[in-house]
């Protein structure tokens, strides 16, 4: 798949309007990241879209690291991290740290509150966030979540 094309799954997981989902919710961020790599990191449903459940929109709602950043270290974690104490887990901190640098330079901030300028935890914010926030700037930083990913993780 193109990198187009994995961009637009991303955002079709997550997109408020989705047309392959007729019934629930659609994924969140950290999810549909999550989701659109797993063949890339070799982790199948057992794991994924579970693992990222609690953590988008700032982990539950809250504000605080966006899940498109989450899910980028978690991928990264998951193809390169530790498998006991004894190993060092600075590459897979360089690597994270550098897809951080490049989310913050893009975006301003790796914090859901601070980019959304909402609170996710009132309805308000909620209400605002769907209709002005989700499907637009969100849906970009999921494509640039995307992007990034496929770069750290090569084939």
């Amino acid at each position: 798949m193109s990198l187009k094309e994995l961009q637009e799954k991303a955002v079709g997981y997550f997109s408020s309007r989705p047309s392959n989902f007729p019934i629930g919710r659609p994924y969140n961020c950290c999810e549909s990241v999550l989701l659109t790599l797993k063949d890339r990191i070799g982790v199948g449903p057992d794991l994924i879209p579970k693992v990222g459940t609690g953590i988008g929109a700032g982990v539950s709602l809250n504000g605080l690291l966006c899940g498109s950043v989450s899910s980028v270290a978690m991928a990264i974690g998951i193809r390169y991290g530790r498998t006991s104490p004894e190993e060092n887990p600075k590459p897979v901190w360089d690597m994270v740290d550098k897809y951080v640098a490049q989310f913050k330079g893009r975006f301003g901030s790796v914090n859901c509150r601070e980019l959304t300028g909402l609170d996710l935890k009132t309805k308000e914010g909620l209400k605002e966030y769907y209709a002005k926030v989700h499907d637009y700037a969100c849906a970009e930083r999921l494509r640039f979540a995307v992007e990034k990913a496929l770069e750290i993780l090569p084939e």
